[in-house]
This record gives structure tokens, C-alpha cells and sequence, in this order.
């Protein structure tokens, strides 16, 4: 009697078979050596298209990195070699993250960095939470700046700006510059800054 075996589950090397591995490099207009290095370490990890580009980390748009992220397919990897190529803040990284691992594409750094789709939901729930915290840090942080400009408001300091003085030490600046003293010697007499000596005399002349 013959016996046949019968796999219950596919191999991952067959599972994964039709999943591709898309790569992405970025580097800065003047770091051709470097976008290389990027592209040639990412085709010896396996990656069938590495989509690189010039541009600054802080733009808003980098069109190559839309591009490879819109080649991907569930089970499908975007692979980078670090996250400061792709991402210019945490809050920019863990919406990406969420876009992909929503999509079950996976994201992997070659320093190590590996997010998986396996368990999709725990992962997406981790992330959000994540993505939420950093939206409560700028938040706070904004209402803290609100509350601060307002302490300074009810207190009569200044709010930014040039610094303000009084109109009798303005009148004084006026006087000595006059009676022919030096910025340096109005200084030294009244204490202002001579940034602030400067501007008076100045608005006092075109008075």
C-alpha cells in the first residue's frame, strides 16, 4: 500500500512566491555615492525594483516613495534601508505603517526595523495607538504655547518681537544721539541694547 503525503500547508518559500519585495532609496542632491550604496544593498536583499529619487527628507511629497508604495500588493514587502530615508518624523512613519499593514504589506529596514502582517489587527491597533499618543503630544504641547502667550498677555510682557521701551527712554536715546554720543556711549548710559538704540534713532529720523 502506497502511501501519500499530503501537505496541510503550503511552504513559505511557496506561499510567498508570488509576493515581490519593493525597494526604496532617497538621498540628498549632492549624495550620488550614497543613493547607490542604497540601491545596490537593497537588490542584494532580494528586492525586484528599487524606486530611489534626490530630495529632501522634509518634503511633503516624494513622488518615487508614492510610487513604490502603490506597486505593492497584500503579502508584498517595502524594504528601506533605514526609516530616515523615507520618513521625516514619527507621526509621518506610523500613518505609513498603518496604510501598509491595513493593506497586509509588510515593512522592513535593514537595520533591522520589521513590521508583519500575520497578525494584522493586534499590529494595527498598536500602531494607532502609537500614532494617537504622538497627536496628544502636539496637542499639549500646542495648548501649553496657547497658555503661556496668554500668562504673558495678562501680565503685560511682551509677546515676541522687537523689545519695546518706554517713550522717556526712547526720548532720551533721541537726546543723547543729539548731543552727538556714540551707540556705544548711549549703551553704556542707559543700558539698551544697540539694536534697539539703532531702530529708535532710526524712526526718530524718518519722524
Amino acid at each position: 500500500m502506497n502511501f501519500k503525503f499530503k501537505r496541510k500547508r503550503l511552504l513559505l518559500s511557496k506561499k510567498n512566491k508570488n509576493c515581490k519585495a519593493i525597494g526604496y532609496a532617497r538621498a540628498i542632491h549632492n549624495e550620488f555615492e550614497y543613493l547607490e550604496e542604497q540601491i545596490k544593498n537593497l537588490k542584494e536583499e532580494g528586492c525586484s525594483v528599487v524606486f530611489s529619487e534626490f530630495v529632501s527628507l522634509d518634503e511633503e511629497i516624494k513622488p518615487q516613495l508614492n510610487k513604490a508604495i502603490n506597486c505593492l500588493s497584500k503579502g508584498d514587502e517595502l524594504i528601506i534601508t533605514k526609516l530616515d530615508r523615507a520618513f521625516k518624523n514619527k507621526k509621518e512613519c506610523l500613518m505609513t505603517i498603518n496604510k501598509l499593514i491595513n493593506k497586509d504589506i509588510k515593512l522592513r529596514t535593514l537595520t533591522g526595523f520589521f513590521t508583519d502582517y500575520d497578525s494584522s489587527k493586534t499590529n494595527s491597533s498598536i500602531f494607532k495607538i502609537l500614532y494617537e499618543l504622538d497627536n496628544l503630544e502636539d496637542k499639549s504641547l500646542g495648548e501649553r504655547k496657547k497658555e503661556q502667550l496668554l500668562r504673558r498677555k495678562l501680565s503685560g510682557n511682551n509677546l515676541g518681537g522687537r523689545p519695546k521701551i518706554s517713550p522717556l527712554k526712547e526720548s532720551l536715546v533721541i537726546r543723547l544721539r543729539n548731543e552727538g554720543y556714540s551707540y556705544r556711549s548711549i549703551r553704556a548710559q542707559t543700558g539698551i541694547a544697540l539694536s534697539t538704540i539703532r531702530r529708535v534713532i532710526l524712526e526718530g529720523e524718518s519722524k
